[in-house]
């Protein structure tokens, strides 16, 4: 393949200059670019169904960012006060690309509110706030930020014939950024690693894996590097 990967990246919602823009941290797509194949990391804008079904045929994967809460009523629950969610526009754009990749069969890598997005859509629950639910703290920028807040907060086991086991073994050391989590797996998905307390950390499905905390922060591991290339791998493979 002489073209680099085109591999489309959600946005997410800012202002500027008092206008509504979009973003995304350049972190993800150093991350892709990390693990030494060739690819172009692209900002999708906020779309209409059509739009996502032309990402979907012109792109080789989808990797759904991080960012602010899942509104709750996507995975039938009401809001219990600790939601703080991205703008209704960027739920539906999530949802469209998520769809419409998922349904072209491409490549699908999520992270962080990525993995949550994914759960929700395709039928599963979220613990909309890991303090007050079960007494744990995942979000260590509440915890010592000048020991934390670029390093890792607690491990993770992975699930024995998963394909993080495969790449990370079946302990590692993950960051933490996020107050919420999977709860209810979505139907047909596998739960592939845990927090000790027990917090389901990653999930995966065919071509989709999806993990809780950030691997774009986690540059110099390089099991994290591994799980990056064998996304672009899958989507390389699309190609033969």
């Amino acid at each position: 393949m002489n073209k680099p990967l085109l591999i489309g990246m959600t946005p997410r919602n800012t202002e500027v200059y008092q206008s509504e823009a979009s973003y995304f941290i350049n972190s993800y797509a150093d991350y892709l670019r990390a693990a030494g194949i060739p690819v172009l990391p692209v900002m999708l804008p906020v779309c209409t169904n059509a739009d996502a079904m032309e990402a979907a045929s012109l792109m080789d994967g989808l990797l759904i960012t991080g960012g602010q809460d899942v509104a709750p009523e996507i995975y039938g629950q009401s809001d219990e006060g600790t939601c703080d969610c991205e703008p209704q526009a960027y739920d539906e754009t999530d949802i469209l690309l998520y769809t419409a990749f998922r349904d072209a069969g491409k490549p699908i890598y999520g992270i962080c509110r990525g993995i949550q997005l994914i759960n929700a859509v395709e039928g599963g629950t979220l613990i909309q706030d890991i303090p007050s639910t079960i007494g744990q703290e995942h979000n260590q920028r509440n915890a010592d930020p000048d020991d934390l807040i670029d390093g890792t907060l607690h491990t993770v086991t992975c699930v024995p014939g998963s394909r993080l086991h495969e790449y990370l073994g079946t302990i590692t050391r993950v960051n933490s950024f996020h107050h919420q989590a999977v709860d209810e797996p979505a139907p047909g998905f596998t739960v592939s690693a845990y927090a000790p307390d027990g917090v389901i950390e990653a999930i995966e499905k065919d071509r989709i894996t999806a993990v809780q905390w950030h691997p774009e922060r986690m540059l110099d591991d390089s099991g994290q590097i591994r799980l990056a290339a064998e996304f672009l791998s899958q989507c390389l493979a699309l190609h033969k």
